[in-house]
């Protein structure tokens, strides 16, 4: 049947006859047996009948041993021989040994039954001894059975002459106190528990056998069923220190293998710098960061890391965890090396503008001077052309040369056209714009040197020279080569 069936049949039973408590016990059972009521929040079987029906528990123990007793195999059906009797008789019959249950019949009363209760010789222990009794003004007080065979004090037999508790086995002599699960409706408890079939109190056979007397000593603490709704409080707070502690060994073990870990290296904490967004205007404190990025557990990855945050700091799969003020004082570091980097490939972009402009000068100039060159000696060449002729010209034997008789002008027009025509025209070649001289040579030699200094100061030792220093160099060691070459004269300037 499911909850809510049983549920109804309870309150569709309480009002009714004897068989109808019978039936109320059966499902107050059925409910215990599979822990439905902790649907509904309650804690017990006894919770939920006050909750719902506001039975008391003395009434819904009765219930349920009605049932158990009076049915046929425990189940909802009632033994014929009992079907009829009123509730009352049931009750009474419960106290009723098996023998005795036997002589009710239909016709015997509530006060016959009662008399046969009291007809009962005087009740013995467990083990079937009278209780302990001590002559006259004797030093001995222990409560027990048999003379002395059995204490109270240490049994944990159900015993209807029992005259103290059994007492918790770690409860010091000193001051002690007693086992909880012996009381008549902790065990009733029990009964109605998850756990019955297994539990140690209601089933001694499965308790540790005690040296000496080979009695069993039932006891929470050896109980393997931890979440049993009846589990005593001291087994729950041993159940607690357990938990406690290996939960702190669990840290301990977890904190030494992050101590063991290695420190964060420089490539993880400038992936760090990008993956938190760091930027160069930013100032970077271990309060600010824990703002921005310590408010929960987090966690993501960049340039090939991947990067837990916690309130606590920072950390990766292979490095120990740092703190946030551990991470910002890395972290400015990273970023006050991109700004030193930035400033020099910043003045180095205006070195070269600089550079560019001075040469391109300067080329402007060097063309300005060869071109008023050629003008001077194209000058130079129409003043020799336009001197007139020395009429005394005197040959190499002192002797005054003979003016030669003069050619045609046309003649001699004639053979300059054809003079023209045979000799290919030449123009005068323009200056070349990527010729440079040894100055210019100078100049870049000095400002290469001055930026790869400029670079190996702005990288720590530990790094490897990143390629714009290789590339730095290369041009510095070519740039001072070709120098060489010019001052001995091994290249053209």
């Amino acid at each position: 049947m499911e909850y809510q069936d049983l549920k109804s049949g309870i309150r569709n039973h309480l009002n009714d006859a004897a068989e109808d408590f019978f039936m109320v016990g059966y499902f107050l059972r059925q409910i215990s047996e599979n822990a439905l009521f902790t649907e509904d929040g309650y804690k017990s079987i006894w919770d939920f009948a006050k909750g719902e029906y506001g039975l008391s528990t003395s009434s819904a123990s009765r219930f349920m041993a009605i049932n158990a007793r009076f049915s046929i195999d425990g189940g909802e059906h009632m033994a014929e021989k009992y079907i009829g009797m009123g509730v009352s008789k049931l009750q009474e019959m419960l106290g009723l040994p098996d023998e005795e249950l036997e002589k009710v019949t239909q016709e015997t009363t509530v006060r016959e039954i009662r008399a046969m209760k009291k007809k009962q010789e005087e009740p013995k222990s467990f083990f079937g001894l009278p209780k302990t009794v001590y002559p006259e003004g004797s030093l001995l007080s222990t409560k027990g059975c048999g003379d002395g065979k059995y204490t109270c004090f240490s049994c944990a037999r159900p015993c209807g002459i029992r005259q103290e508790e059994r007492y918790c086995r770690d409860a010091p002599l000193g001051n002690p106190f007693p086992c909880t699960q012996m009381d008549d409706e902790k065990r009733l408890d029990i009964e109605a528990g998850l756990f019955s079939e297994k539990c140690q109190h209601l089933h001694p056979e499965l308790a540790p056998i005690r040296e000496g007397d080979k009695e069993p000593t039932p006891c929470c603490q050896d109980c393997e069923n931890k979440t049993c709704f009846s589990r005593c409080d001291v087994a729950k707070k041993r159940d607690e220190d357990e938990r406690k502690k290996e939960q702190a060994e669990l840290q301990k073990r977890q904190k030494e293998a992050e101590g063991k870990k290695p420190d964060m290296t420089q490539k993880e904490i400038e992936s760090l710098y990008g993956w938190l967004g760091i930027k160069p205007e930013d100032k970077i404190t271990g309060a600010w960061l824990k703002e921005q990025h310590g408010r929960s557990y987090h966690g993501g990855g960049y340039g090939g890391d991947y990067f837990n945050c916690t309130p606590r700091g920072v950390k990766t799969e292979r490095s120990k965890e740092m703190t946030w003020g551990e991470v910002a004082k890395a972290l400015k570091e990273v970023q006050e090396k991109k700004k030193g980097l930035a400033d020099l490939a910043e003045r180095n972009a205006a070195a070269q503008k600089s550079l560019r402009d001075a040469l391109k000068e300067k080329e402007q100039q060097r063309k300005e001077e060869k071109a008023a060159a050629q003008k001077a000696e194209r000058e130079a060449a129409r003043q020799t052309a336009a001197e007139p002729e020395n009429p005394d010209i005197i040959d190499a034997d002192f002797r005054e040369v003979e003016d030669e008789p003069k050619d045609d002008p046309a003649q001699e027009a004639a053979e300059a056209r054809d003079e023209r025509q045979e000799e290919p025209i030449t123009q005068e070649p323009e200056p070349d714009p990527e010729e440079y001289g040894r100055l210019d040579v100078d100049l870049l030699l000095d400002k290469y040197r001055r930026d790869l200094k400029a670079y190996r100061e702005a990288f720590s030792k530990e790094d490897c020279p990143p390629p714009i220093i290789q590339k730095q160099r290369i041009i510095a060691d070519a740039l001072a080569l070709l120098l060489e070459q010019l001052d001995r004269g091994g290249a053209e300037d």
